[in-house]
C-alpha cells in the first residue's frame, strides 16, 4: 500500500476507513471514498490553494464507476445518462458565473481546480450536483464573513480555497439526498 505517500495523519485514517468501506458494498463505500478523497483535496487546497489533478480525476473516475455499477444494478443505462447529464448542470454555472466575472473584473472567480472539480462532481452526484454551487457559495460566504469583519487590513484581490466548501456542500447532499 502506498500510505507513505499520504502527508498527515489523519489522511491515513481518512484512506484506511475508506478502503476498510470497500469490504463493505459498493453504494456505502463509494460515498466513503468519495468524502475520503474529498478531504484530501480539502486539506491540500487549504494549504496550497490548489487542487491536483490526478486526485480530481480520480474523482471523476469514481463517479463514473459508481454509475456503471449502478446501471449494471438496475439493468438500465438511466444512472449513466444521469451522471452526464450531471457534469454540465454541476459545473456549467460556475463556468458561466467565471466567464461573466472575467469579462467585468479581468480577473477569474474560479480556479480552474474547482471548476474541474465540480464537473468530476457531476459525474458522481448526476443532475443532484446542480446544487453544490449555492450550498457551497452560502457555506463559504458564512466561513468567510467574521475573517473578512474582523480584519483589520482590508485587502481586495484575496483568494479563499473553495474546495473545502465544495466538499461540505456535497457532503450535505450525499448524507441528506
Amino acid at each position: 500500500m502506498l500510505l507513505w505517500l499520504i502527508p498527515t495523519q489523519q489522511l491515513k485514517v481518512i484512506f484506511l476507513v475508506s478502503s476498510f468501506c470497500l469490504i463493505q458494498t459498493v453504494d456505502f463505500a463509494a460515498p466513503a471514498v468519495l468524502l475520503g478523497l474529498l478531504a484530501w483535496l480539502s486539506l491540500i487546497d487549504i494549504r496550497e490553494r490548489r487542487l491536483p489533478n490526478k486526485l480530481v480525476l480520480a474523482v471523476a473516475i469514481l463517479g463514473l464507476t459508481f454509475s456503471a455499477w449502478q446501471c449494471l444494478s438496475v439493468s438500465s443505462l438511466l444512472p449513466l445518462k444521469a451522471a452526464l447529464w450531471g457534469v454540465p448542470l454541476t459545473a456549467g454555472p460556475a463556468v458561466l458565473f467565471s466567464l461573466l466575472y472575467y469579462l467585468l473584473r479581468k480577473h477569474e472567480g474560479f480556479g480552474m481546480g474547482d471548476l474541474k472539480l465540480l464537473a468530476a462532481l457531476g459525474l458522481y452526484l448526476g443532475p443532484v450536483g446542480l446544487m453544490v454551487l449555492p450550498l457551497a457559495s452560502v457555506m463559504a460566504v458564512l466561513g468567510t464573513l467574521p475573517q473578512f469583519i474582523f480584519q483589520k487590513e482590508k485587502t481586495r484581490g484575496q483568494t479563499i480555497a473553495f474546495g473545502p466548501y465544495i466538499t461540505l456542500a456535497t457532503l450535505f447532499l450525499v448524507i441528506f439526498l
